[in-house]
């Protein structure tokens, strides 16, 4: 059996969220989400007010491997020197696809056209839009690292991002029939609100299919509250 206390892995993440489009600090022409309640279930369900913006889904011109975004991600973290987090993305609303990095833990507004210069320098170029759509309801599928470690039976912790938790669940589900679980594991849930998200990550012998949890509660008996709750609906 695979062992491990604190490790990294790749997976994925899916999740619903509102967005609103940037129109000033970025490259003019480009096109820049910004999540206005990333964790909806968590947090009241209004845009946020924050002096930084929480994530940023910047759009790129085409499909970028996950390697070529990550090269070029060493690269701008290097020359711009601040605690910049940014993966791989896609955002689908209506008709509509995009391929995205998915930035967070900016500085400030007057971050992002900084950021986008950098990444073109090394390869990775805005896309050019002249979207304006309001009311955004998008799908968004992130590619990321993982950083978890295992606290619990079927219960993970992530280290480099606060407030993440992780449940495995025992077999993978459509996203629609998770958000209806989710919604009925709300209804009989009475402690803290948390918001939840689906997704997997890969070890050298096991795809682990896992309900990312979020909320500043994260002791044991809270998470395992959840899981048996999760675990009970989904059966």
């Amino acid at each position: 059996m695979y062992k491990y206390s604190q490790c990294e892995f790749y997976g994925t993440l899916e999740k619903v969220e509102d967005f609103t489009i940037l129109t000033q600090n970025i490259i003019p022409s480009t096109l820049v989400f910004e999540s206005l309640s990333p964790f909806t279930g968590y947090h009241n369900e209004t845009p946020h007010d924050y002096q930084n913006p929480l994530y940023l889904y910047m759009a790129v011109d085409k499909t970028y491997s996950v390697f070529e975004i990550a090269r070029a991600f060493q690269e701008v973290r290097n020359e711009l020197d601040f605690n910049l987090d940014a993966a791989k993305a896609f955002v689908k609303f209506s008709d509509k696809f995009y391929n995205v990095i998915r930035l967070r833990h900016l500085n400030g507004y007057g971050d992002i056209r900084i950021i986008q210069e950098a990444f073109e320098r090394h390869g990775i170029k805005p896309l050019k839009s002249n979207l304006r759509q309001k009311d955004i309801h998008a799908h968004v599928t992130l590619k990321k690292i993982f950083c978890l470690e295992k606290v619990a039976k079927n219960l993970f912790i992530d280290r480099c991002e606060k407030n993440h938790a992780y449940i495995e669940i025992p077999r993978m589900m459509p996203f629609d029939q998770l958000i209806e679980v989710t919604q009925k594991v709300r209804n009989n849930w009475f402690e803290s609100r948390f918001d939840a998200a689906m997704g997997y990550f890969l070890t050298t012998q096991k795809v682990f299919e896992i309900v990312r949890i979020y909320s500043d509660k994260l002791d044991i008996k809270y998470l395992e509250g959840l899981k048996q709750l999760y675990l009970q609906k989904i059966k």
